[in-house]
Parts: structure tokens; C-alpha cells; sequence
């Protein structure tokens, strides 16, 4: 795992990340823990990191009363753990590019079903829907490799619930069984998700989140820092599993997004990127991905505008 210590030394803002590194539940699902506000990041009232657009701050209540705004659904690599000032994140990188604001919706070990719940509170409640909705399904494959569980309509078992398996000393599920249970999970409700925004007219882009485990080689930095180096028999599986199963994974996403014609951005990153630890890019690494998630949401976003200027025009 990676050396904190270490990190923190030459880091010293990501201290701030592992001091407020709290979580609360909203139902089943995570959230980080309202109101904060330091020196290195600020969480709005309903548990979501803010994002920047054009110097403002915006929560997710702001984004929705802008004429225009996106959302960008995802885990805590999107939330951007790791990453120091919210104008680095993300959403705000694809705010600076395409001039208004873009939710962050990054949720801890956020996986495709909570988002999908999360995006549908606000497709037909909202006043307007989003511009555009970007997709990573990251907290589907992590989720798994951590407890080697899946279900293929609800998914992994969540934090609580593994922990306390862990604690009572359950032994560890066998990964290659549930294997198959991961990808239909991740395929039913990236597809939901797909669906949902087509059926309001929104364009909508998934993205290719990787991990430090892809790479086919480790940065000086991340060697430096020991990444990749479990420190106990849960971390010893949860890495195998990282680097068994990726291209099953992947692959599999791979062939939604083509099924269902949708962009997938990122995926000739994997070697490129960079790492704060085994799974949050850190700010460069978090700038490539923007940039191939605007590229490809670029033509969507001019497409669509087309379409509504014909429309106004008839």
C-alpha cells in the first residue's frame, strides 16, 4: 500500500485528505462527510466534493439552478482523493474546457447501481436535466476485487458488511466464481445509465477508470512511495485480484460501450496515468483524463446543440 508517511512528507496538503477521510451513509450507499471546508478541498452539504467553474465554487444544489451544467458520476478517484484544490478536479477541468459547471459526483466506492439511483433523482426532478452526464464504473470492479463478491443485480457487498465478515473471520469468497456475477452487475446498470440519459435527451460519455495495477510498469514516484505493496492478507487479495482480473473487466466494458454506441474515454491512457496511490490519479493524471473525456464529449455536446437550434428554427 502506499507509504502515507512518506507522501505526506513531500505532500504536506494531503494530510488534509487523510484527517477528513470520513464517510456517512445515506441509505445504503456512502457519502463523504458533509460540510467540510480546508485548506486542500471543501464537501458540500449533501456529502459531494465542490466543484470550480470559472473561478465560482459549486455544490451540487448550485449546478443544478445554472442555466447549464453537467454531472460526473463516479468513486473517490473522481471524487478525487488525493487531488489538492477542487479546481483540479475533474469536473472542473471539463468545466474550465466547456465554460459552465459540472457536478462532482464521486462517491466512496460509488459503483453503477448508486449512481444510477443517484442520476435518476435528478433527471426527472430537476427543473432542467443535465447537459451532460459522464460515466465511470470504476467502484464496480474495486468494490469486487476487495471482497471477491458479486451479485448480479446489487453487486459487492459494502464496506460495513465486508468488514464485519473480515472481523468474524469468514474466509474470502472465490473471485473466479463470482466473476461472471461482477460483469453482468456492471453491464445491467451501465446500460441503465446509458438508457436513462438518452430517454431525457442528454448526451452521455463513460469513462475508462483505471488503477496503478494496469500499468505495465510503475512511475519513479510510484515506486518511491511503495505502491502495489500489500500490508495485510486482506490488502494480499485484493491486489491479486486487481491484477487478474482487469482485462475481464475491462474488456467487458469495452464491449457495452460499443453495444450500446456510446464513447469510452480514456482507454489508451492506462500506461500514461499517474498515481497518488493504487487507485486515485493524481493531478496530472487527472488532467489526461479530462482532456480525453472532452474530446469525446466535444462533438456530443455541439450534436446536440445543432439538434435544439433546428428545433428552435422550426
Amino acid at each position: 500500500m502506499a507509504n502515507y508517511q512518506k507522501l505526506v512528507r513531500q505532500q504536506p496538503m494531503l494530510r488534509e485528505f487523510i484527517q477528513n477521510r470520513e464517510w456517512v451513509h445515506r441509505g445504503e450507499a456512502l457519502v463523504y462527510k458533509p460540510n467540510v471546508n480546508c485548506g486542500a478541498f471543501s464537501i458540500d452539504g449533501a456529502g459531494f466534493r465542490h466543484s470550480t467553474c470559472n473561478g465560482a465554487r459549486f455544490s451540487l444544489a448550485d449546478c443544478q439552478k445554472s442555466d447549464r451544467y453537467g454531472v460526473v458520476l463516479g468513486a473517490s478517484n473522481i471524487y478525487g482523493f488525493g487531488v489538492v484544490g477542487n479546481e483540479n478536479t475533474l469536473p472542473s477541468l471539463l468545466a474550465e474546457r466547456f465554460g459552465f459547471p459540472f457536478a462532482n459526483l464521486g462517491m466512496p466506492a460509488g459503483n453503477s447501481r448508486n449512481l444510477y439511483t443517484l442520476l435518476m433523482s435528478l433527471l426527472p426532478r430537476s427543473a432542467q436535466p443535465p447537459a451532460a452526464v459522464v460515466h465511470f464504473s470504476g467502484g464496480d470492479y474495486s468494490s469486487f476485487c476487495r471482497t471477491s463478491s458479486s451479485d448480479p443485480v446489487f453487486g459487492s457487498p459494502g464496506r460495513l458488511v465486508f468488514k464485519a465478515a473480515v472481523q468474524e473471520g469468514q474466509p474470502f469468497r472465490d473471485p473466479d466464481r463470482h466473476l461472471p456475477d461482477l460483469l453482468a452487475f456492471s453491464s445491467l446498470w451501465i446500460a441503465a445509465i446509458v438508457e436513462a440519459c438518452r430517454a431525457h435527451n442528454v448526451p452521455v460519455v463513460l469513462g475508462h477508470d483505471s488503477t496503478f495495477f494496469d500499468k505495465s510498469s510503475a512511475s519513479a514516484g510510484e515506486t518511491e512511495f511503495g505502491l502495489g505493496k500489500p500490508v495485510n492478507k486482506v490488502q494480499v487479495r485484493q491486489f491479486q485480484n486487481h491484477r487478474r482480473f482487469g482485462d475481464a473487466f475491462y474488456g467487458r466494458r469495452k464491449e457495452v460501450a460499443d453495444q450500446l454506441n456510446v464513447p469510452l474515454a480514456g482507454l489508451a491512457l492506462t500506461n500514461d496515468m499517474t498515481f497518488v496511490d493504487e487507485f486515485h490519479c493524481d493531478a496530472p493524471g487527472t488532467r489526461l483524463l479530462a482532456n480525453a473525456v472532452g474530446d469525446a464529449l466535444e462533438p456530443l455536446l455541439k450534436a446536440n446543440s445543432a439538434t435544439a437550434a433546428l428545433a428552435s428554427a422550426e
